[in-house]
């Protein structure tokens, strides 16, 4: 890599992160004037009034950080388009407009039919296109809800968000797909400036807005990174389309917001609990009823983000005995968490 290539990449960063350094505190104070705030209440777990813009933040030092790089394409304007409907409609609720959660997935599915109309960002697992749409629709709706549930604790979301892109930026820059790797550097600054802020203790929140965006763009990442060097274990297993198997890599990375996302409604199933309903029923509050604080919570789901980044990327260039295995590791690993957490008794 040239020197100019590296201070490209390094401004990529740079201008976004100070760019949200910069202006999270503005949005903090133009928060308390519209009173845009979380009240703290019995669900909650701070005890004054945080601002629910940080959001906004990260999208607008996100797209001036593209915009400073020169790199725009209609794909990228699409997701830009799309990511905006994001912000605008989780600002909505963060400004105290209550949207039913019905109502609001029957949005999040809309607009990510509206992405693929206007992108033609897609999974690829079947012939037949609908089919294929339907399943990426719900995808992106599974991943906006599941980051805006995971959204429980200071720096939680806005951490793993990060984490997760320094992983998917990998998988991008390993598999030639320079516009994907350009997004997660961008992305990654964006969110770092502003986790400034938000980590324990935390003086601005994401929002609504926030978590559904940053659930928005994972989703595209996982959606669009393509494996070539899984080949030969889609070969060996006889499957002819290489995103059948590659998807497997990113979901690994997003374990933590998916897993969250099954073991809650698992629980309220059995436990005959409205899925809507808000709850301390998660895992980061599980984990924190341990006796943990909840900075050293966040900063455990951190370390467990990173093994499952590592294991991701050991994946990569596996062959299929030892993609299997670090499969296998990952499902015990997922089995024995549900089982750890379970003992946690939340329900009265």
């Amino acid at each position: 890599m040239s020197l100019s290539i590296f201070i490209r990449l390094a401004l990529l960063f740079v201008i976004p992160f100070f760019m949200s350094l910069f202006l999270t505190p503005l949005a903090k104070t133009l928060a308390y004037k519209f009173n845009i705030l979380d009240h703290p209440g019995n669900r909650k777990i701070h005890n004054e009034p945080m601002p629910l813009v940080g959001g906004i933040v990260i999208f607008i030092s996100f797209i001036a950080g593209i915009w400073m790089g020169g790199w725009q394409t209609r794909q990228f304007l699409g997701i830009v388009f799309v990511g905006l409907a994001f912000i605008i409609f989780g600002s909505l609720d963060d400004a105290g407009i209550k949207i039913r959660a019905r109502y609001k997935i029957w949005s999040h599915l809309f607009l990510a039919f509206l992405l693929i109309y206007f992108t033609g960002i897609s999974f690829l697992f079947f012939k037949l296109n609908i089919i294929n749409w339907v399943l990426t629709a719900c995808f992106i709706a599974f991943m906006t809800n599941s980051m805006n549930m995971l959204d429980g604790m200071d720096g939680l979301v806005s951490g793993v968000s990060f984490f997760s892109l320094f992983f998917m930026g990998i998988l991008a820059f390993n598999s030639g797909q320079p516009e994907l790797f350009i997004m997660a550097i961008v992305l990654m600054g964006a969110v770092l400036g502003f986790l400034k802020y938000n980590f324990n203790p935390a003086s601005i929140f994401l929002g609504e807005s926030g978590s559904t965006f940053l659930g928005f763009m994972l989703a595209i990442f996982a959606i669009k990174i393509n494996i070539y060097s899984l080949w030969n274990v889609a070969a060996f297993l006889g499957i002819e389309r290489l995103q059948t198997i590659s998807f497997i890599i990113p979901l690994i990375i997003l374990g933590i917001p998916i897993f969250d996302t099954y073991f809650v409604f698992a629980n309220r199933f059995l436990h005959k609990i409205k899925f809507s309903q808000p709850g301390k029923d998660h895992s980061h509050h599980r984990i924190h009823l341990m006796g943990f604080s909840q900075r050293d919570t966040v900063l455990s789901l951190y370390a467990i983000q990173f093994i499952l980044g590592f294991i991701a990327l050991a994946m990569v260039n596996s062959g299929l005995q030892q993609f299997v295995a670090l499969l296998s590791i990952v499902f015990v690993f997922f089995v024995g968490f549900t089982f750890f957490l379970t003992r946690v008794k939340v329900y009265s």
